[in-house]
């Protein structure tokens, strides 16, 4: 895009200043594009750009033919250099990570289809890839049901540029709030579970029976990095998710890996008062937590 706008203020400029000649001069048509080009000529130090054309001209260049179309020659090509270098960069930037509403209502999480979810965020943003992977999801909610909080990141590819998606739930406001970044690389891209793959996986699972088998508690939280573990936790219940349902994984087996859900309840462990005796800051700590796991591999001792 950038390329099409300096292209299109080179081609009008030119032919605006081949009006503007006061002197004959050969090669003047050629000289009024060098002296635009000099004045938009970019130098990148830092990924920073500098006008270092415009200061060469500047410093260095004094015309004896034609001074005045050939000074406005430099000084449109500077302001093709700001707008292209330092404005366009600046609104691109600001359009991409821009805040979007999607507005939701979100009802217990024990009648909340995250597939369905899903699909309404990939709507509301436009996106059309069916590519998406996911990143650190989390969801808290209460015994009764009751969502608190719900967090997830999505990944895009798109050759070899990223879109980043942070995406959050405003429970006061009843809507996602989404923020988008265009980072140069993802490292861990290829390591993330598809999406789509983990809400399916996701509404397999019986929260409400998951919950009251975990007793009571402050709150409880679903979350998953995303990324598939092979090293099991050994103070953890394991489940194997697959297309017959949900079987616990008995605690002899051999080495497995997976994608994985992770559920647990969350236990208050401390807290903090001001001098008036209000709660300025609660710790908690996960117990009863249970992984779920999908698209396994098991390999041999």
């Amino acid at each position: 895009m950038a390329s099409i706008v300096y292209t299109a203020i080179l081609i009008v400029s030119f032919l605006f200043l081949l009006g503007k000649r006061n002197d004959e001069e050969s090669f003047f048509s050629l000289r009024i594009l060098g002296y635009f080009i000099l004045g938009s000529f970019a130098f990148n130090f830092n990924q920073i750009s500098l006008p270092l054309g415009f200061i060469v001209y500047l410093l260095f260049f004094r015309p004896k033919l034609n001074v005045d179309v050939k000074r406005l020659a430099s000084v449109i090509g500077f302001l093709a250099f700001i707008l292209v270098h330092w404005i366009f960069p600046f609104a691109v930037h600001a359009w991409e990570g821009r805040e979007i509403y999607i507005e939701q209502e979100l009802g217990s999480i024990y009648m909340t289809n995250f597939l369905d979810e899903y699909d309404q965020i990939i709507q509301g943003l436009k996106i059309e890839s069916n590519d998406l992977k996911l990143e650190d999801f989390s969801v808290n909610y209460l015994k009764d049901g009751s969502i608190t909080n719900l967090s997830l990141q999505l990944i895009d590819q798109n050759d070899n540029s990223f879109t980043h998606y942070q995406i959050g739930y405003e429970i006061d406001k009843s809507r996602y709030r989404v923020t988008t970044s265009q980072p140069d690389s993802w490292i861990q891209y290829n390591r993330l579970v598809e999406a789509k793959r983990f809400f399916e996986n996701f509404d397999v699972l019986t929260i409400k029976d998951i919950t009251n088998e975990k007793g009571e508690f402050s709150f409880y939280r679903i979350s998953s990095t995303g990324e598939r573990i092979s090293n099991l936790v050994g103070d953890r219940t394991h489940y194997l998710i697959s297309n017959e349902g949900v079987h616990l994984l008995e605690d002899e087996h051999p080495p497995v890996e997976g994608f994985y859900i992770s559920t647990s309840a969350m236990m208050k462990i401390g807290e903090e008062r001001d001098d008036k005796g209000n709660i300025t800051q609660e710790s908690f700590e996960g117990v009863e937590t249970s992984d779920y796991l999908f698209d396994v591999n098991f390999s041999e001792e």
